[in-house]
């Protein structure tokens, strides 16, 4: 069903543009969206419960992302930011509690921000991407995603620190106009079009990195539009494609997708506010589950144990 909905969207997508225009050469000619409204107009979803779920403590003191399991279901993917080794680890997603840490050799982490899990250049894998995306001075003169295939958690894993040698893509990129600070990477499952919105812009902005996305050289992103919150800490997108969450340190911002409707289309539409609650000390992490529910997580902050908390989706 996933992959005729991709049929689908990849054919709208092909006929918006000329036969002759590349996925790049049509987001280049894209006109940037810039989105108006208020959060007391915004409409308050009823299909999450609230408050949410304490699933339990984290031992993540920097936790900065969150990424919902397909290989191994009832666990989370997370990492931790800046001042960090590259490991990510495998949550479990009832308890909180860290079950195992991987590590692949050659990645580093200099300041990772977001992860999120999708499908990728091979039809039928399930890619973790992870973005070492984040620069609170923006002054960095480039940036890394790295993408691999989700591992898969073995018992002898329990407890460990495992070193896969396995292989990676690393894109790297630039931005079209300065140096960013973006704590939030989305992938369209759809088009397999890479989304980073930014943190400490004025309003928070967002860009694509265009499938396929080149492995071997840096290239630019391109400005898809500038929403009206700004602080933008975290994003997932469904696995389905059909929707998306974007949050900061006070609210959670929901984007409902019609059939046919592109991704930047739906990013320019005014969202409804999700559940947040209770609101955490330093929320920066976020995942859609299988169920259409929702996990958070946090930082250490103010002497706040983070708490991985679950909001289940109540109802369509």
């Amino acid at each position: 069903m996933l992959r005729a909905i991709q049929i689908v969207f990849l054919l709208t997508l092909c006929f918006s543009c000329s036969e002759a225009e590349s996925p790049v050469d049509f987001w280049q000619n894209h006109v940037p969206f810039e989105a108006e409204y208020a959060d007391g107009n915004m409409e308050r979803l009823g299909i999450f419960a609230s408050p949410a779920e304490s699933k339990g403590p984290s031992t993540l003191i920097e936790a900065s992302g969150l990424a919902y399991s397909r290989k191994n279901p009832g666990h989370v993917w997370s990492h931790q930011d800046k001042n960090n080794d590259n490991r990510f680890f495998l949550l479990d997603a009832n308890t909180g509690e860290t079950v195992a840490a991987y590590r692949i050799p050659g990645t580093r982490n200099r300041d990772w921000e977001d992860i999120e899990i999708a499908n990728g250049p091979v039809d039928g894998v399930d890619y973790l991407y992870i973005g070492d995306v984040g620069d609170n001075d923006q002054v960095y003169a480039n940036y890394t995603i790295y993408r691999f295939e989700e591992p898969q958690f073995e018992e002898a894993h329990r407890g460990q620190i495992v070193d896969l040698n396995i292989e990676y893509d690393e894109i790297k990129f630039v931005y079209p106009d300065k140096s960013h600070d973006v704590e939030t990477l989305m992938v369209d499952p759809l088009t397999r079009d890479i989304y980073l919105a930014t943190k400490r812009d004025f309003r928070s902005i967002l860009f694509v990195l265009p499938y396929p996305q080149n492995t071997t050289e840096r290239f630019t992103a391109t400005q898809v539009g500038t929403f009206s919150f700004t602080r933008a800490t975290a994003g997932t997108v469904s696995k389905d494609g059909m929707e998306v969450l974007v949050k900061n340190y006070d609210r959670i911002y929901y984007w409902k997708r019609e059939a046919g409707q592109s991704f930047a289309d739906l990013m320019a539409t005014k969202p409804a506010l999700a559940p947040y609650n209770p609101t955490e000390a330093q929320g920066e992490a976020i995942c859609f589950d299988h169920d259409g529910g929702y996990y958070t997580l946090s930082e250490f902050s103010n002497a706040i144990i983070p708490e991985l908390y679950y909001y289940k989706r109540l109802q369509n």
